[in-house]
């Protein structure tokens, strides 16, 4: 068989088993547009807690770090509410959260029923969601298909509880620390439906078999690709602009298949550029991974203190309250530290960050302090962004603060590391395999581009566009996929059971020893 034979057998049976996820990534991927996969993001989460009370203070954070082992690495401490009452929540380098009741000194227990349905009813209060006979509790579960993310793995097993409000609200409320950590809507979980878990492939019962899901998204991936390049070659050469096909066109093809021929060219590039992308999203074979782990660098910038001496100069829970008491609008209060000093500030509902103790500028200190964890490298450059560039954007309803200082690096890596000039927290690190993966996932997938993504609805216009196309050529081989695929009509025998043939009117019949003949009639007779 020639290779020639081989190239359209591979693009024919390669499209046939792609065509109807082909049109669903399409389809599937405009829903996601506008409805994202469920989540509790920052700013909807700090609008959803009560404004913290100082009078309710009566025990402060050495309370909390006072009954820590002394090996204990700090990586983040907040104080903020819980159930309705402020509380004291402390996470570990290992990703353990710890917690203590700040009007009680209780340390946090496991969260049962009774605790889900005070903190949905706090949740409902603040936002103004209350239902008819007030929220409800659903069950206890580990995983369920609105709760899959591993960002939730270290607050299982959940508590999901229905408000009955308009919007047909259900939250998840962590066991392990008493909030509420996700909240869906009955307009979500339909849309969804349409939306993520067809795009992503991401049904629990697949789901939960999380190396299976990968690999699944990555091998139908690579048989998208293969679809493509070799529907490319394929229509390349069949297409003629020369010597054209019957006169004046420029394809073999009538129907459906000359327009799958026609968009498949022209809309190749971007077509070939989403499932690039969209594989790559899954960083395969470890193709996007660091050398050396951010956690490290953010350890050195931070140089937290064991847990006995974290807090040394920090604000008591006297001066705690008179902070409090003087922004009646925090929601939270979040410490962090800088060259083993602490520091920290509020947070409002409309996360606004505030500091409370802080030097007159943050970019000196700062500054020297991520050169002292990057000590051997120089810096190449220092920029102040007031506002957002294609590395640092907001976009599908993120936040992210601003200003931020943006100091880069001569290392290997050629890392970029971005810090919260409103309080002095290293923000993240952007490495040249970052940027890279930036670029080939957000870029070529969903058109992250400045130019665009800053002019709406220009994006939206271009990316619907792109999607119909992509959608319209999708269908075309849904259909000539049909047309290979179902069953060819039966010939009917012309002898019927016990008889002879049945010949047409203007026939007659001659015989052979072992063979009959129909012999047709000159139609002029």
């Amino acid at each position: 068989m020639s290779w020639r034979r081989w190239l359209y057998l591979l693009h024919r049976w390669f499209g046939v088993g792609m065509c109807l996820l082909f049109a669903m990534w399409f389809f599937s991927g405009v829903v996601m547009m506008y409805v994202g996969f469920p989540r509790l993001g920052v700013d909807e989460r700090l609008a959803a807690l009560p404004a913290l009370q100082a009078q309710s203070l009566r025990f402060g954070p050495q309370a909390l770090l006072a009954q820590l082992d002394d090996t204990a690495r700090i990586d983040g401490l907040r104080l903020s509410s819980v159930t309705g009452r402020p509380a004291y929540l402390l996470q570990t380098a290992e990703r353990v959260t710890f917690g203590l009741f700040a009007d009680t000194g209780e340390r946090f227990a496991a969260f049962g029923e009774a605790d889900a349905l005070r903190a949905a009813a706090v949740y409902a209060d603040t936002l103004g969601l209350a239902g008819e006979g007030g929220p409800d509790y659903r069950d206890r579960i580990d995983v369920d298909q609105w709760s899959v993310s591993s960002e939730l793995h270290r607050h299982r097993p959940l508590h999901r509880v229905a408000l009955h409000d308009a919007a047909g609200t259900e939250l998840y409320v962590s066991s392990r620390t008493g909030e509420v950590v996700r909240d869906t809507s009955a307009s979500e979980r339909a849309w969804n439906w349409l939306g993520a878990n067809l795009h992503w492939l991401y049904p629990l019962q697949l789901r939960r078999h999380g190396s299976l899901w990968y690999w699944l998204v990555v091998v139908v991936s690579l048989a998208g690709l293969v679809s493509i390049i070799t529907g490319a070659v394929v229509g390349v050469m069949r297409l003629r602009l020369r010597k054209r096909y019957r006169g004046r066109d420029v394809t073999p093809y009538r129907g459906a298949l000359k327009l799958h021929h026609l968009m498949g060219l022209c809309f190749l590039l971007p077509l070939t550029t989403f499932l690039f992308s969209g594989l790559m999203s899954m960083g395969p074979w470890g193709i996007f991974d660091d050398d050396l782990p951010y956690g490290e660098q953010r350890a050195l910038y931070r140089q937290v203190p064991p847990p006995a001496t974290a807090l040394d100069g920090s604000t008591d829970v006297a001066a705690l309250r008179r902070v409090i008491a003087a922004r009646p609008d925090s929601r939270e209060v979040v410490w962090h530290w800088l060259a083993g000093q602490p520091h920290l500030y509020t947070v409002s509902g409309d996360v606004h960050r505030a500091a409370v103790t802080a030097p007159a500028d943050w970019a000196g200190p700062a500054l020297a302090q991520i050169q002292q964890a990057m000590a051997g490298h120089a810096v190449s450059a220092i920029d102040t962004l007031a506002r957002y560039d294609s590395y640092y954007y907001a976009h599908h309803d993120d936040w992210r603060p601003l200003p931020v200082l943006r100091a880069r690096f001569d290392d290997p890596a050629q890392s970029w590391f971005h810090i919260d000039l409103a309080t002095g927290e290293l923000l993240n690190r952007l490495t040249a395999t970052g940027r890279l993966e930036r670029w080939i996932y957000n870029g070529l997938h969903s058109l992250d581009f400045q130019f665009l993504i800053n002019r709406r609805p220009l994006w939206d216009v271009v990316v619907i566009t792109l999607s119909i196309a992509g959608l319209v050529l999708s269908l075309t081989s849904v259909i000539i996929a049909w047309r290979r695929l179902k069953p060819k009509p039966k010939r009917r025998n012309p002898r019927r059971a016990g008889g002879s043939a049945r010949l047409p009117a203007n026939s007659t019949r001659a015989t052979h020893p072992t063979l009959t003949v129909r012999q047709e009639k000159p139609s002029w007779q």
